[in-house]
């Protein structure tokens, strides 16, 4: 399949750089420090965008931790504002993250079959692999999604063993911009249901798509680590942990690793 050359909204058919725009004004750039970096630049537009680049100079993760990416990745950013109406709930950052999750393992088996996972709270694990991150941010009531998914790569750095690609799983070449507007319209749509109350169908599906739910893990925040077993998650994206003590824990941030 050929790939469409993302540095130019030229290379893009008109057709889907239409159906892009439904979901904000789209921003074709090759190199930018970070896509939400250039996300909450437009910010004073008050007008929702979606931020794809080639290229990250300084792409990041959770913690600030580095992001690796390629021209094999699909990288971007969809600006976001808690309340664009009066009568609109907010939907807290937390449940942003954990709804853009389904909203890429949906998308992703909509185009491939493939089934992937979330490792809570913002991994997208894919046969033990991790394919995507996740980092929200906010601003005010401005909200910077930023997602990174391996695509189509055939291999990485060794400094890299757990990552893998959609290309490495399903054996091919897929067009990026495809899988985009897949994800977008699913990540549209749970907010929208967040928004009019439909939490608990949405947590069903969360729970459902869970690498961590029921197993036991290692889970690492800034100042502790936590041994346990995963018994619930909640509508706020906390996570619910029997520890090897016995008592429950209610963690809201923290990087999990499954335990054999």
């Amino acid at each position: 399949m050929r790939e469409h050359d993302l540095s130019s909204a030229e290379q893009i058919p008109g057709e889907l750089l239409a159906r892009l725009t439904r979901f904000g004004r789209v921003y074709l750039l090759d190199t930018v420090t970070s896509t939400n970096d250039y996300a909450f630049t437009l910010a004073d537009k008050r007008e929702p965008a979606v931020v794809i680049a080639r290229h990250q100079t300084r792409g990041r993760g959770r913690f600030r931790r580095p992001w690796y990416a390629d021209s094999d990745s699909l990288t971007f950013s969809v600006l976001l504002f808690q309340q664009l109406a009066e009568t609109e709930e907010p939907v807290p950052v937390a449940q942003v993250t954990q709804l853009t999750g389904l909203a890429l393992c949906r998308a992703i088996e909509d185009i491939t079959g493939l089934e992937p996972l979330i490792r809570w709270p913002n991994d997208i694990m894919l046969n033990n692999r991790k394919i995507a991150g996740i980092l929200c941010e906010q601003r005010k009531d401005a909200v910077a999604v930023g997602i990174g998914l391996n695509v189509n790569q055939t291999e990485f750095p060794e400094d890299l063993p757990e990552a893998g690609s959609l290309c490495l799983a399903g054996g091919r070449i897929l067009e990026k911009l495809e899988l985009l507007e897949k994800i977008l319209g699913h990540l549209f749509t749970f907010l929208r249901q967040a928004r009019e109350g439909e939490q608990t169908q949405l947590l069903a599906a969360i729970k459902n798509r869970s690498a961590v739910l029921h197993r036991r893990v290692e889970i690492r925040t800034l100042f502790r680590r936590h041994i346990g077993t995963v018994v619930d998650l909640d509508a706020e994206g906390r996570i619910v942990l029997r520890t090897t003590s016995g008592r429950l824990a209610i963690i809201n941030s923290g990087q999990a690793r499954r335990l054999r």
